[in-house]
């Protein structure tokens, strides 16, 4: 049995995205432990470090990376690799700020003598700096055809049903057609949904959505009314919260921390910007000390350099934590954020990774794209625990101020809702992923 799994943006940089390939991953091998795993990934090595025993396949034929660093994956230790993928970024990094040779590190070494074939086209993408954007990659007709190899397609969590996404967005539709068209069940999990008013983008999802078998939808606010305008039946659209909740409910403390975590994006889709981070910097410094805590980092995407922003935003305070890591596992950044008491967060998986452990979050948005994001993480988990603060508006300092004391003098009373509304999204996504067992046994039945 072969499944295919789809990101859309296939780089792994993006800890959230990371999160919820981790989780469908594991939930699928509970039904077909035996079946083999294939991520489309344009980050062959990275794929291999971050979901062992996956087999990644090119974006634009569906091919597997064949290398001889396959057998290295098997033998040496995770951690180890990032630390090359580490040394990596900084030997960039330094080469970026200069105009000295280029020097040569160890991996470089290890990718040009036992690199992967037909590499040419997907070197750059793990080379190039971390600020630089995901390529969107074009699809040849061979990658249709490949689909109908498969017996399960699935497109796996992420924000990216949207207009800031839309060409990639269009290359997923694609192969969830391709996989309509050879009789695969094809399924979209932990998906969040709009905004989507993009007329190209509205005509192509209303004639591929309906036809899928399933679409597992992270909240219902904004979800759930977009997918019935684009005539996709209710009875497959399945609310079960974002995959990721259980990976951060799994490593939950029994008591609440005392820090407050920092998780900022600066980018077009949020509308964060650097006079925001100065903005909104004096209210935190004054927070923090007001109750002696500690801040925390929580950078979860590489590319968008959100650790950079994060870092500024806690500059010249004396009780910080952080890592000089940019390719930590999203348990370790999980696990840092189960320190906090509070969350201040302009990501949304900074959010989660928060409130399914039971603590509060306070959402920072300006963008109508990241405010219903946010907005929806409110309506599962609560207003109480996830106040979202619209930053261009009047009076957001004295608002976010206001909102961060509230977050943190209630957070104990907090804990236990959050917690309770974690587990009924984390029991929902199981059910569904049953439902999908249960067609995929169907159909395999009706073919005998």
């Amino acid at each position: 049995m072969r499944i295919l799994l789809d990101q859309s943006v296939h780089d792994h940089r993006n800890q959230g995205n990371n999160s919820l390939l981790d989780i469908a991953l594991k939930r699928f091998r509970n039904y077909w432990p035996e079946a083999s795993y294939e991520v489309i990934s344009n980050s062959p090595h990275l794929c291999r470090v971050y979901f062992p025993g996956s087999r990644p396949v090119s974006p634009d034929n569906l091919l597997a990376f064949e290398s001889r660093l396959n057998t290295l994956h098997r033998i040496m230790p995770q951690q180890l690799w990032r630390l090359l993928f580490e040394l990596r970024e900084v030997r960039n990094s330094r080469n970026n700020l200069s105009s000295e040779k280029r020097q040569i590190s160890a991996f470089d070494g290890f990718e040009s003598r036992y690199g992967e074939q037909d590499q040419s086209q997907y070197s750059d993408s793990e080379s190039e700096l971390v600020t630089q954007p995901a390529p969107i990659e074009q699809a040849s007709p061979e990658t249709y055809h490949r689909m109908a190899d498969y017996d399960l397609y699935s497109a796996t969590g992420g924000g990216y049903m949207c207009d800031s996404d839309k060409e990639r967005l269009l290359q997923v539709f694609d192969r969830l057609e391709a996989a309509i068209a050879y009789g695969i069940p094809a399924v979209m999990v932990g998906q969040g949904v709009g905004p989507m008013d993009d007329a190209e983008l509205l005509a192509r999802a209303r004639e591929v959505l309906p036809r899928l078998d399933y679409i597992l939808i992270r909240e219902e606010c904004n979800a759930r009314p977009l997918l019935e305008s684009l005539d996709v039946p209710p009875s497959k659209v399945i609310m079960t919260g974002d995959d990721a909740i259980e990976l951060a409910y799994q490593a939950r403390k029994e008591k609440p921390g005392r820090g407050i975590g920092l998780s900022l994006r600066v980018a077009q889709y949020t509308g964060l910007n650097k006079d925001h981070i100065a903005e909104i910097r004096p209210i935190v410094i004054e927070i923090a000390q007001k109750y002696g805590a500690e801040l925390i980092a929580a950078p979860i995407d590489v590319n968008d350099t959100d650790k950079h922003f994060s870092e500024q935003l806690m500059n010249g305070y004396p009780k910080t934590s952080s890592s000089w890591r940019k390719f930590e596992t999203p348990g370790e950044i999980i696990r840092r954020i189960s320190r906090c008491r509070i969350m201040i967060s302009g990501t949304f998986h900074g959010a989660v990774f928060a409130l399914s452990q039971g603590i509060p979050v306070v959402g920072l948005a300006i963008t109508d794209e990241y405010h219903k994001k946010l907005s929806g993480l409110t309506a599962e988990f609560g207003e109480k625990g996830c106040q979202v603060i619209h930053l261009s508006k009047n009076d957001e300092e004295q608002r976010l101020a206001e909102a961060i004391d509230q977050a943190w003098i209630s957070a104990d009373v907090l804990r236990p809702q959050l917690l309770r509304n974690a587990e009924r999204q984390i029991d929902s996504g199981h059910a569904a992923y049953d439902k999908i067992f249960a067609l995929f046994e169907t159909r395999s039945q009706s073919k005998q």
